[in-house]
């Protein structure tokens, strides 16, 4: 395998070039969001994904990220530092997510990975339903991805606002907060 800039080189026993990017396959479950069997479940967001990647050649898929239960707000996320890792090595020069909220949902880290990091890494980005490609990004597309962002992290934001209070009353009220009962003990309904 030879490197020639972004893209990696394979060559064949017959001498033929094969042009591919080594992509990488980011999905993320908010910690809201664990449980439920929606659109954005883990799994949905990687068959959007293998879809995506299947009817375009030139990406040949390396990893599969996977964050559950993890939120977008912050990126110290155990897969997302492996992803970032395997970038720094070269072992990656494509990221491909569903859409620019599953990457993440705080304006300032997002807009630098996009901003900063990946062009210097020399890193493709794609937002499948937000339909950015950062390798062939106009300027209103990159004005868009900004609009995206700052919405997704005034989302989150508004989320929190909504929820501290609820958790509050839950617990003056002496309400379990847990996901699981305490042992012995049967969740009331």
């Amino acid at each position: 395998m030879i490197q020639n800039g972004k893209k990696a080189i394979e060559v064949s026993s017959i001498g033929e070039e094969e042009n591919y990017y080594k992509t990488a396959l980011y999905v993320r479950l908010s910690v809201l969001n664990s449980h439920k069997e929606d659109s954005d479940s883990i799994k949905n967001q990687e068959i959007l994904l293998w879809d995506y990647v299947a009817k375009r050649p030139e990406f040949r898929v390396v990893d599969v990220y996977r964050d559950n239960g993890e939120t977008g707000v912050q990126f110290q996320r155990p897969a997302f530092e492996q992803l970032i890792e395997d970038v720094k090595q070269g072992k990656i020069d494509c990221i491909i997510v569903k859409d620019l909220s599953r990457f993440g949902r705080n304006y300032i880290e997002t807009g630098e990975y996009l901003e900063r990091i990946f062009p210097f890494l020399n890193v493709r980005f794609i937002a499948v339903n937000d339909s950015y490609d950062s390798f062939s990004a106009t300027a209103s597309d990159d004005l868009i991805m900004h609009l995206v962002n700052l919405t997704n992290d005034l989302y989150a934001r508004d989320i929190s606002q909504k929820i501290c209070p609820v958790i509050r009353s839950k617990q003056e009220k002496g309400e379990y907060l847990g996901a699981y009962p305490l042992y012995g003990y049967l969740k009331d309904p």
